[in-house]
């Protein structure tokens, strides 16, 4: 017989001979009980009605040879007890009611041994009895595996009572460990963002502290540029401190000066303080006036851009060579100088010699004198031109203050630029405030 069982030509095994084993790989079945063979006509037995003996038709052996080569028995671990196996039977030996391995069973529709009639399923085998239902480790004939297709599973359900192999364990999914994972993972992220973050942040830091100290150094550079240009400054005005800008000096003074008539004379008058009364008072020479007072009169006229304003002789002092006159209309004061001047210094002249008014003349102080013949006042000498009709008129410095009233020049063949003029602090003294 070939090893596939197949080979029809073999000469039949003898009947109620026991069946060996199949070649190939298998358990070892030395001192397994052999159970009787059946003496159905399909596993070789006695000769049915109309065959001739020893023609029975043989057990099919090739489809459990096929199985058979294709596994080992599995053992699943499973160790039997002591008392499991009958005296003298080798540990690796199946149960005693396992049959041979490889002496397979009926199939559907047959009678195995000892069976009531055909088709009837082994006795403690649950489901149709296959072939290797009873492979060591199966759990017996009272495993309590589901039926399929065939029987009790291929190769048994595990060791007896049922149930897993020793060690298999709860193979279940763990949800949490998953969980666990995604939180990990979570949280790496939020450390790499967190990361970034914060050196962007840095960053961002250092570029604002690099800004600032950016813009700290230029508000220091601007700071020092203001103070060195405030300095520039104050030495530029120093060098021209005293400077004349006789136009913008002009222009300042020119609506506060007018011309006077009084009676027959003329002479300059200019607007310095303010009628209790609302009116304006204005200052000019005695002399101006003279006339008009040794007449008895006191009404006068100033005039200026053709307008013409009724004035009155209010006080006069004629040692000083000075009179305060009176008006309701109201003009700008000038204001006197509170420091004297000194020789050197730049003054203008406005006035209305001969009667041209707004005239407006420069020059420079020339010096203080007291010793003119004639004034009982000390006196201003200046050399900007002065004629008949300025007297009276102010005299200006160069930051458009009253320094001095013009009074008189001084007239000598071949001489020139001789002119007086009364410190504007004479007319202070009890005459008018300043």
């Amino acid at each position: 017989m070939s090893d596939r069982g197949d080979d029809s030509s073999a000469t039949p095994a003898p009947q109620g001979a026991p069946t060996g084993p199949l070649p190939g790989p298998r358990p070892p079945v030395s001192g397994w009980p052999q159970p009787q063979q059946s003496q159905s006509p399909q596993y070789g037995g006695p000769a049915a009605p109309g065959q001739a003996p020893g023609q029975g038709t043989s057990r099919p052996t090739e489809a459990f040879a096929h199985q058979t080569r294709a596994f080992a028995p599995p053992t699943n671990g499973y160790t039997p007890a002591a008392n499991a196996f009958p005296a003298g039977a080798p540990a690796s030996a199946p149960p005693a009611s396992a049959p041979p391995y490889g002496s397979g069973y009926a199939l559907p529709g047959t009678q195995p041994p000892g069976s009531a009639g055909p088709g009837t399923q082994n006795p403690g085998i649950q489901g149709p009895a296959y072939p290797g239902s009873g492979f060591p480790g199966s759990g017996g004939p009272t495993s309590a595996i589901p039926s399929g297709p065939f029987g009790a599973g291929p190769f048994g359900a595990g060791p007896p009572g049922g149930g897993l192999p020793p060690g298999a364990g709860d193979r279940r999914p763990r949800p949490f460990g998953l969980i666990g994972l995604v939180l990990a993972i979570i949280l790496l992220l939020v450390v790499i963002v967190q990361g970034v973050f914060l050196v962007k942040t840095s960053g961002d830091l250092d570029d604002a502290q690099a800004a600032q100290n950016k813009a700290e150094t230029a508000s220091a550079k601007d700071r020092e540029d203001v103070s060195n240009l405030t300095k520039r400054i104050q030495a530029l005005e120093e060098r021209t401190e005293g400077t004349l800008n006789s136009t913008a000096v002009a222009k300042k003074v020119l609506p506060s000066v007018f011309s006077v008539r009084a009676g027959q004379a003329t002479g300059t008058a200019f607007a310095f303080g303010t009628d209790p009364d609302g009116g304006t008072l204005l200052i000019t020479n005695y002399h101006v006036v003279d006339s008009l007072v040794s007449s008895g009169g006191k009404n006068a006229t100033i005039t200026r851009n053709s307008e013409s304003y009724p004035v009155t002789i209010d006080r006069t002092d004629k040692n000083r060579d000075l009179a305060v006159l009176r008006t309701k209309a109201k003009f700008t004061p000038l204001k006197p100088s509170e420091d004297e001047v000194e020789p050197g210094d730049p003054v203008i002249v406005v006035g209305a010699p001969l009667g041209l008014t707004d005239t407006v003349t420069t020059g420079v102080v020339s010096a203080i004198r007291n010793d003119v013949e004639g004034l009982a006042t000390r006196v201003i000498q200046f050399d900007a031109a002065i004629n008949p009709g300025n007297s009276g008129g102010p005299v200006i410095n160069a930051e458009g203050e009253v320094v001095g009233i013009a009074q008189a020049k001084i007239i000598a063949e071949g001489a020139d630029g001789l002119g007086l003029a009364i410190p504007i602090g004479e007319a202070c003294k009890g005459l008018i405030t300043c």
